[in-house]
């Protein structure tokens, strides 16, 4: 039976997620100055909370030792850093080249946003297919989508079958949604909300907005 069961796992295709060659501790530094060069890029001020640095040393823990989850999900209300650390995350993947274990390739992560995720099934479907199959993308503002698109009379709903094409393949996945945890149940359901908190690390973002009002006034709700 040890025999059998190894066989079954072995005809299992895992994927191995990226890890970086260094400690957690130096990691968390090289994804803190990422996030930093992605904000002062944009012409901002550089300020991080308690909360995000925590955040910072959880990726980096991620990152470094051994694990069962394969994705980040960055959850929380709008402007508070979500979408500037997954980009800092992919431009810190290009800089440091790590290579792809029996390949001459390099890890490397395509953002997309959801809505385009959504859209692409009906505009461009073998595009969507080769996104769907990525070893590492990130979706931007997950639940900005139509949750179901009408194709030659089809319903389909693009987003939450890509979710699960990668759960099920260990694909490694990283996501920003403005929805709570409790929200991203009720919208994409249990399935989904199950396997997100297998699949990855949450990380909920509660602080306030960083981002700094227009000097001409801001728009108030």
């Amino acid at each position: 039976m040890d025999e059998l069961r190894s066989r079954l796992i072995a005809q299992k295709t895992i994927t191995v997620p990226v890890r970086f060659p260094m400690t957690t501790e130096k990691a968390a530094l090289y994804l803190e100055t990422a996030v930093q060069a992605e904000v002062m890029s944009h012409g901002n001020v550089y300020k991080i909370s308690h909360e995000q640095k925590g955040h910072i040393l959880q990726m980096a823990t991620l990152l470094t030792r051994p694990s069962t989850q394969f994705g980040i999900l960055l959850c929380g209300g709008v402007g508070n850093g979500k979408t500037t650390t997954m980009k800092a995350f992919q431009n810190l993947l290009n800089y440091l080249r790590i290579p792809i274990a029996g390949t001459s390739e390099t890890y490397g992560m395509r953002i997309e946003s959801a809505k385009f995720l959504s859209s692409q099934v009906k505009m461009d479907s073998r595009e969507f297919l080769h996104i769907q199959q990525m070893d590492m993308l990130g979706i931007d503002d997950l639940g900005e989508e139509e949750p179901e698109v009408v194709s030659y009379g089809n319903r389909l709903t693009p987003v939450i079958d890509l979710l699960s094409f990668r759960y099920d393949r260990r694909l490694y996945t990283m996501v920003t949604t403005n929805l709570t945890p409790a929200q991203i149940r009720t919208v994409y359901g249990d399935r989904i909300a199950d396997r997100f908190n297998e699949m990855m690390l949450i990380l909920p973002y509660r602080n306030p907005s960083f981002r700094t009002p227009h000097p001409n006034g801001s728009l108030h709700q």
